[in-house]
């Protein structure tokens, strides 16, 4: 349901189930746990929500409501049309343009979804409420390339065994197009449980990517902040393998 567009062609850096692909024996309970969890299938019409995107541009603001029409759910709450700055329209021509999926997980965390090569989760580092495990990513198609330059990491509460956080990044520069050189890449998706709802909920995410393309430098980093959340949908559909 949300889109990221980026410069490199509308890369959205978003199967199989990772607890079943993951050797069971060798997982962190916790993660076991976090990893076990069903797959939520819902629609697009069961949500509602407040989203703020922050660049170099300033905020533009967008309200969403599934229960409006098609085509007239999306919102330009400020600035005006005529005043988005042209990574800004970019962006939300991109929000407003419908999934390939009639059905995915919305702004639920699914790890089916979620680009985690099976078989790779390692736990990197603990603390008192977190653990936080390494993997490599396992992108499809355009982005397959990219897969050998990015590393990842899952940060898991201990408490009641949530996804807290997904982190992709790169740590050096790379060339995933002849023509196109990356100096900085990393993508931040930050989970909240809401009381109420089966599984942790997109609050944040944070996306900087910039380089070179055609010996033009670029720099598309952005924040979303999602708030006023409401899933409408009540009960759900959940896949259970």
């Amino acid at each position: 349901m949300i889109r990221i567009v980026t410069l490199l062609s509308a890369v959205t850096l978003f199967a199989v189930p990772l607890a079943h692909a993951q050797n069971a024996s060798s997982l962190h309970p916790v993660l076991e746990t976090a990893l076990s969890r069903p797959s939520i299938t819902v629609d697009e019409r069961d949500w509602r929500f407040i989203v703020t995107m922050t660049n170099e541009d300033g905020a533009m603001v967008g309200q969403f409501d599934g229960t409006r029409p098609e085509g007239a759910r999306w919102e330009l709450v400020s600035p005006t049309l005529d005043e988005l700055s042209d990574m800004q329209a970019g962006m939300w021509t991109g929000l407003q343009e419908p999934d390939d999926d009639d059905e995915d997980s919305g702004l639920f965390f699914s790890a089916d979804d979620s680009d985690i090569a099976p078989g790779s989760l390692e736990l990197a580092e603990e603390t008192a409420d977190h653990l936080v495990f390494s993997f490599r990513p396992d992108f499809e198609g355009e982005e397959a390339a990219m897969a050998e330059h990015v590393r990842g990491a899952l940060t898991v509460a201990r408490e009641d065994a949530s996804v807290t956080r997904l982190r992709m990044w790169a740590p050096e520069s790379f060339k995933p197009h002849f023509a196109v050189r990356l100096t900085q890449f990393d993508m931040v998706q930050e989970y909240t449980a809401i009381d109420g709802l089966p599984a942790p909920v997109l609050t944040h995410l944070r996306q900087s990517i910039s380089g070179r393309a055609a010996f033009q430098s670029f720099d598309q980093s952005f924040e979303l902040a999602f708030s006023e959340i409401e899933f409408l949908g009540g009960a759900v559909d959940v896949e259970v393998d």
